[in-house]
């Protein structure tokens, strides 16, 4: 089941960031941003759950990790993907405030600070992300049978 749904939540949030919105309908050019990030960044949380554990906020480290995203980003900067982006987006269908989301940016980098706001780009966050769940998927058997989230998802 879990090799299922990571590929699905991965197929449709590349679906979502292909996809070109009709400025004419929506005012103005982009994609389904939200649910991709949405999709996205359940699938660094799922990933996270399953090699770290710990409260959902450390699983968000997983994005450091040189298997799995290799992002090399800075303790604040994860706090931001995951309180600002995160939550935000999951809980609340919003960013933080003066939070940037965009498709590309000019760097490659999936997120990074221009003008002292937040920007977080889709296709490099995608592409880490299938990256990660190659890997992961490659490791699932001995990872989940090892962790503590099989435990708890047993417990309910």
């Amino acid at each position: 089941m879990l090799q299922e749904s990571l590929i699905e939540k991965l197929l449709v949030a590349k679906y979502c960031i292909k996809y070109q919105k009709d400025p004419k309908v929506w005012g103005f050019q982009g994609c389904y941003g939200y649910p991709a990030l949405v999709l996205l960044l359940s699938i660094v949380d799922t990933i996270g759950s399953f090699v770290i554990g710990d409260s959902v906020r450390n699983h968000f480290n997983i994005l450091n990790d040189k298997n799995y995203f290799g992002l090399n980003l800075k303790t604040k900067d994860i706090d931001v993907i995951y309180k600002k982006y995160r939550c935000f987006s999951t809980h609340n269908s919003v960013l933080g405030l003066d939070c940037i989301l965009d498709i590309n940016g000019t760097t490659g980098n999936v997120f990074e600070y221009k003008n002292s706001k937040p920007y977080l780009y889709l296709s490099p966050l995608y592409t880490t992300t299938k990256k990660a769940v190659v890997y992961f998927l490659n490791n699932a058997k001995s990872l989940v049978y090892q962790s503590k989230q099989l435990e708890e998802i047993l417990k309910s």
